[in-house]
């Protein structure tokens, strides 16, 4: 069964990447939710903008970890051009021991520093639709994905549904599996939402974000 993550939490009902956005996405049965992270004022801090207003106040990542780090996957998406965020960061995982974590970067010069870092942590990469284009066949797309993915370390690779169904659909899937990759795909909260978690079960998707809390209805339907 595919598992779940609430991307930056329940944005439906507060405000993306609080901790209340975090909280209701598990009560509401989220498997998992996925956080921004940067490095800000030496603390880390949990934001999605690159730009951010430096004047708001956000939450620290230590603090929201004590509040949820038992109840489920925390996909920390690592948000910066620099490896200066790795030694505070595990200063705060440390902390959490028994928690279930997976650190993601679409930055792929920073990957193997993450790895580097946190060994026993699976590290996924986070691959934009821009990557591919519509000159590339199959072949070639998958074997860029396997080709980077083994370069940056990364245990699982996240590749949009648009990617997948132009370039394979539960054949790419399948070549990824069997390069030893765990697969992650993300349903965005637009066009045939009912259709897309249809596709990601029938491909075998091994876990999926999605924008919209009311995807966690279609598991029971």
């Amino acid at each position: 069964m595919t598992l779940l993550i609430a991307h930056r939490g329940n944005t439906n009902s507060f405000r993306e990447n609080t901790l209340e956005a975090f909280l209701s996405a598990f009560k509401m049965g989220a498997d998992g939710i996925e956080l921004d992270i940067h490095l800000f004022n030496g603390e880390i801090v949990v934001v999605h903008d690159f730009l951010f207003n430096q004047n708001n106040k956000y939450p620290k990542l230590k603090d929201v970890l004590r509040e949820i780090y038992s109840k489920g996957r925390i996909e920390i998406e690592i948000k910066e051009f620099d490896s200066k965020i790795l030694q505070p960061l595990k200063e705060v995982l440390n902390k959490f021991p028994r928690a279930d974590f997976e650190l993601t970067t679409s930055e792929i010069p920073l990957a193997p520093y993450i790895k580097e870092s946190f060994p026993e942590i699976p590290l996924g990469l986070i691959f934009h639709d821009s990557l591919f284009h519509e000159w590339m066949t199959q072949e070639l797309v998958k074997q860029k994905l396997i080709g980077w993915g083994k370069l940056a370390k990364a245990d699982r690779l996240h590749v949009s549904l648009k990617t997948l169904k132009q370039f394979g659909q539960g054949v790419l899937v399948d070549e990824l599996h069997k390069s030893g990759f765990i697969v992650h795909s993300h349903i965005f909260n637009t066009g045939d939402q009912s259709n897309d978690f249809a596709k990601i079960s029938e491909w075998s998707v091994d876990q999926c974000t999605f924008d919209n809390i009311d995807i966690l209805k279609l598991r029971n339907t």
